[in-house]
């Protein structure tokens, strides 16, 4: 998989004062009817505030915030973020404020899905999934202000999906005049969901009499105050309006009745001018004249408003809360109500005009532009309508913006110049072009960057020119790249590096990426190669990492293609190292190239490994080309190491999945794999005749490399076939074409397999020249594994290459030192993703033998909430029942501090020591659980199993099979379940398992007699006796075979021992039918089964 700057992002220039919350000052009344409610809500995965303006939805959420405490973040939404893309960055930046590493493992994915806002499902999911992996403690998100996403359907959809998925840790908060969707509501039926509306939260007459009385300290007699909570119905909004007029006051105008049969926004309005005729004339201008921004900055407006007083009287109006509030910022920043602001714009627009407002977005524009704020200047230049400063800010800065994700920004910006009339300027085109290429859509694209590339000025001379114009025409070339037509594309690319020049070494890397990839695609390798490395060496300058991983991936590939295995995983690594925590789409291809190498250099563990990795990339992200790559890599591992039926069904579901995505072309590759199954599996006829359609359809074609890999396949399957002389021609065919392509591997084993089928035609001089010049190859790239899988074919072949003279010490090595290839074993791939041992000490591990260390638990009740899951029946359990089980006592306040960290740090120990983590560790329904998507060895289930399925074997008659499965049931019970906790959750299940063990232990000895095996028998009679030392059944059995034995002295050893430990735990002595069982096996007589009259004392484990 080549990577190409297709999606590449810088920072997302995101608007910092979008996640600042509401400060709370006095006049946020604590409501504790409300906040009850909004706790209550927590365990749920979301609460809805719905009510129309001035109900305090905001107030009322940040003040319970503010007195709950712990970690939120606070998203003031309006009309840009009706983008999927841009929403889920918004909300990834604002959780990195609390959790840095938040988001790391995704990056390059979402840079990759800058065009995938059309499905905003697998944006939840991301997010989602990055959430399991890195929160610890409880995070409560606020989207305020959701009305503004109505109507967007990809939006509406990418909240369902996150309100119906959100981990624990989540509480996801919607605040708003109303939902982005009505089914929003719906999902409360589906999952907790916690909704208050605008009934709930009006004032009761007891909230009004405190409002009125202490928050507003207005001295009220109680019937007027049930009179103004009659009026205003307890619309917080009234109220506080009617302060601000002094309708409240003491020897105020009675209230007018006929302004409360209007609707709330007209109420609000008419006391609004009230509010402002009270202002002095300076207050009054500052008021209008702020109303533009949405986030109100005292230092612009100052500048804006030529009144270096602004921000005074702006902290003046705060104080005096005229519907004007602080934002937790560093510095002071302001929003005014949303009600009072849209009241101010339209004042504002009535007095001044249309061109007055215009000008004052204008002078705003300029003012942000300064401080660098390109997007809210280029929105104010937008609503002034002024086209020569939308156009040169999209000059200067539009590829920045959209290299941010501004894309629907710059698009409206783009589009409102191309509107005026005219030609439009290239810039448009331009960035039309950049935006549609972004967003995936490269038919257009090509046709903006025509336009731009063809515009000239008045003289005639191109309208773009210099790094300008190179920029436009690398993403011209990507375009026309992914639109299939290479060969224009390699032209363009050409023109673009040479006008580029060394100023922007960023623009220069991106170029000679595309000029690479498009070489690399022509078979061109060496110059990819020359071109990724100085490409590599630009981008390392730029301090670009994202193009740095990017290219170092790409620049594996042509040494991979040439042979070079050692120097391609160099490059490979580079992705898959510690320092890079990203896990996308180019990491996820590092992982299969590695397994891809490993396995042929005889690596099938390491193989194995990456391919799990792999595989979790493709299915965490839902990557499913590269799922269907991995299918195809495990069906090679599992046929190289023997496992043929295991192939058959790997290649069989990665050809379901590339038919399923429309790859048709990579089904080629596939049947050549397929063709050497069958002929392992002993099916020639089959594969020859695959192989055979194969070369036919590539020749057809004119793909020259496909040919000759179809004609190294076929010659292969010939001669495995034992059909040597008609097997010579293609594998001749192939070597040549492989030495003109430059194919060091292919060619190495094209002339070794071809060196075979000579040596068996007895034509040895042939074959010693072919042999030579594949071991020559072999000797400069160490494909030593490959060559000793063919000398395994034929024994004598590996001995007439012991006598060339270039032959290797390798060959000449004893058999037994090469015997791993030469009996290739299959590779347990895993058959579990987590492998949990819970009888005797506890063990925890994803890779046999790395064992999760005490210290990778940061708490020991991490491991033990794991313990509990991995026991419960279907492996979950509600947090209720953890917390009972494992918090005891504790008080509910510390409860709720550490239940969400422990579980981070649970599911983080379970990926200690792997940078690809798996998400074990899920939460659904309210209930914690091990993740089912994987699979699990758990000791416990295996250790029941195999008992359950010895006593079928045993009742059936089954002897042998029987015995097998008690010996691998005993073999797996290191100690009691959990011996190191004590619990007491655990003491239940330790005594199941525990008399489940001395069940299996008499049953096995039982087999055992039956069978003869009387030393097999006394072993587990020996462990019986000494988990139940008292148990005189147990002894009389162990005498009984220790006499058919022939050990009289162990049976008079037995009895001593149990005699002395009656005694000296009872004060008692042996019953009488158990010495009759002594004496009997002292004389070795054929004895009929003891039964003790009196019951056995049942003893557990001693120390």
């Amino acid at each position: 998989m080549v990577l190409g700057w297709g999606a590449a992002m810088t920072p997302v220039p995101l608007l910092g004062a979008k996640l600042l919350p509401p400060s709370t000052g006095p006049l946020h009344l604590p409501r504790p009817r409300l906040h009850r409610r909004l706790a209550s809500g927590l365990e749920g995965r979301a609460t809805f505030v719905v009510a129309g303006p001035g109900y305090g939805k905001t107030g009322l959420v940040a003040r319970f915030l503010r007195d709950l405490g712990g970690d939120s973040v606070w998203y003031w939404l309006d009309p840009s973020d009706r983008d999927p893309w841009m929403l889920f960055r918004y909300l990834i930046q604002g959780v990195k404020e609390h959790a840095p590493e938040f988001g790391e493992r995704s990056e390059g994915l979402w840079d990759s899905l800058r065009s995938a806002s059309d499905e905003p499902e697998r944006l939840a999911d991301i997010f989602i999934s990055d959430a399991q992996e890195s929160l610890g403690g409880r995070l409560v998100i606020v989207l305020d202000n959701a009305q503004h996403l109505a109507g967007n359907d990809l939006c509406a959809r990418a909240l369902r999906r996150l309100v119906a998925y959100l981990p624990g840790a989540l509480h996801l908060v919607l605040t708003g005049r109303s939902l982005p969707e009505p089914g929003l509501k719906t999902l409360g039926r589906e999952v907790p969901v916690n909704v208050l509306q605008g009934d709930d939260l009006l004032f009761t007459p007891e909230e009004t009499r405190t409002l009125l009385l202490q928050t507003f300290a207005l001295p009220m007699k109680d019937e007027t105050i049930a009179r103004v909570h009659a009026r205003t119905r307890g619309w917080v909004t009234a109220l506080q309006l009617l302060r601000q007029t002094a309708r409240l006051g003491r020897g105020a105008p009675d209230l007018p009745d006929e302004v409360f049969v209007r609707t709330e926004a007209e109420i609000f309005d008419y006391f609004s001018e009230e509010v402002l005729s009270l202002e002095a004339p300076e207050s009054r201008d500052v008021l209008l004249g702020s109303a533009l921004p949405a986030v109100i900055d005292p230092d612009v407006c100052a500048e804006v408003l030529e009144r270096g007083d602004a921000g005074t009287t702006l902290l003046g109006l705060v104080k005096r809360n005229l519907f004007i509030s602080p934002l937790e910022s560093g510095g002071e920043l302001y929003a005014y109500d949303p009600l009072f602001r849209d009241f101010l714009k339209r004042k504002l627009r009535a007095e001044k005009g249309a061109e007055g407002t215009r000008d004052l977005d204008r002078r705003y524009g300029r003012a942000l532009a300064r401080r660098g704020d390109f997007a809210q200047a280029l929105a104010h230049y937008l609503a002034a309508d002024d086209a020569r400063s939308v156009l040169g800010l999209l000059e200067r800065h539009g590829k920045a913006l959209l290299r941010g994700g501004m894309i629907e920004a710059v698009r409206e910006g783009a589009q409102f110049l191309a509107g005026r009339g005219g030609r439009p300027p290239a810039v448009v085109d331009d960035l039309l072009g950049e935006a549609c290429r972004l967003a995936g859509d490269f038919a257009a694209a090509v046709r903006h960057f025509e336009k731009a590339l063809q515009a000239e000025d008045v003289k005639g001379v191109p309208a773009l020119s210099g790094a300008a114009r190179a920029g436009t025409l690398q993403g011209f070339a990507y375009a026309l790249l992914k639109t299939g037509d290479a060969a224009r594309a390699a032209r363009v690319a050409e023109e673009a590096h040479a006008q580029a020049g060394s100023d922007d070494p960023a623009l220069l890397a991106r170029i000679l990426n595309t000029l690479s990839i498009i070489r690399y695609r022509e078979n061109r390798h060496r110059e990819a190669l020359a071109g990724w490395q100085e490409a590599l060496a630009c981008a390392r300058q730029a301090a670009d990492r994202h193009l740095t991983l990017m290219i170092a991936h790409n620049l594996g590939l042509p040494h991979a293609v040439l042979g070079d295995f050692r120097r391609a995983a160099e490059c490979f690594q580079i992705l898959t190292g510690p320092d890079n925590a990203r896990l996308g789409p180019e990491e996820g291809a590092a992982y299969l190239n590695l397994a891809r190498i490993e396995l042929l250099s005889g690596e099938p563990a390491r193989a194995a490994e990456f391919l799990g990795d792999a595989r979790e990339i493709a299915h965490k992200w839902g990557l499913e080309s590269l799922a269907a790559d991995v299918l195809e890599a495990e069906g090679q591992l599992m046929r190289e190491t023997g496992d043929l039926d295991g192939a058959a069904a790997k290649y069989a579901q990665a050809r379901a999945l590339f038919t399923e995505m429309g790859l048709l072309d990579l089904l080629d590759g596939l049947a050549e794999e397929e063709a050497i199954l069958a002929v392992r599996r002993g099916d020639a006829d089959r594969a020859e005749g695959l192989a055979v359609d194969l070369v036919g359809k590539r020749r057809g074609a004119g793909d020259t490399e496909g040919t000759a890999s179809a004609l190294l396949a076929l010659g292969e399957i010939r001669l495995r076939a034992s059909r040597p002389e008609r097997a010579l021609a293609p594998l001749e065919e192939a070597s040549r074409a492989f030495e003109s392509l430059g194919r060091a591997f292919q060619r190495c084993l094209a002339l070794m397999l071809f060196a075979l089928a000579s040596h068996r035609l007895d034509r040895r001089d042939r074959a010693a020249r072919a042999a030579s010049q594949a071991l020559a190859l072999s000797a400069q790239f160490d494909y030593r594994v490959a060559v000793l899988r063919l000398c395994d074919l034929d024994v004598s072949f590996r001995g007439f290459l012991t006598t060339l003279p270039d032959a290797p010490a390798y060959l000449r090595a004893p058999g037994e030192l090469v015997a791993p290839v030469a009996a290739p074993r299959p590779v347990p791939s895993p058959d579990a993703d987590l492998h949990v041992r819970l009888l005797g000490p506890t063990e925890v591990y994803r890779t046999p033998g790395r064992t999760i260390p005490a210290s990778a638990w940061k708490i020991r009740r991490a491991l033990q909430i794991f313990c509990y899951l991995a026991s419960s029946r279907g492996r979950r359990a509600t947090k209720d029942r953890i917390v009972d089980a494992l918090w005891g006592d504790a008080r509910l306040s510390v409860i709720d501090k550490n239940f969400h960290p422990t579980i981070s740090f649970l599911r983080r120990a379970l990926n200690f020591g792997h940078n690809v983590p798996k998400n074990f560790i899920v939460c659904e329904r309210g209930a914690y659980l091990l993740n089912p998507d994987y699979r699990y060895d758990l000791d416990t289930e295996r250790f029941e199993t195999l008992v359950r399925s010895a006593r079928g074997r045993k009742a059936a008659g089954q002897a042998r099979q029987a015995v097998a499965d008690y010996e691998a049931a005993l073999a797996l019970y290191r100690g009691p379940f959990l011996e190191e906790e004590f619990d007491e959750w655990a003491e239940a299940p330790r005594a199941h398992y525990e008399e489940l063990l001395l069940a299996a232990l008499k049953e096995a000895a039982e087999v055992h007699l039956r069978n003869g095996n009387a030393a097999a028998a006394i072993d587990c009679l020996h462990r019986l006796a000494a988990r139940d030392p008292l148990n005189e059944e147990t002894s009389a059995r162990l005498m009984r075979a220790l006499g058919a034995h022939g050990s009289r002295a162990a049976v008079e050893k037995e009895f001593a021992r149990l005699k002395a430990a009656l005694d000296e735990e009872l004060g008692t002595s042996p019953l009488s039918e158990t010495r009759r069982a002594y004496d009997e096996a002292l004389s070795a007589g054929v004895i009929r089964p003891v039964r003790a009259r009196r019951k056995p004392v049942e003893s557990g484990p001693r120390a």
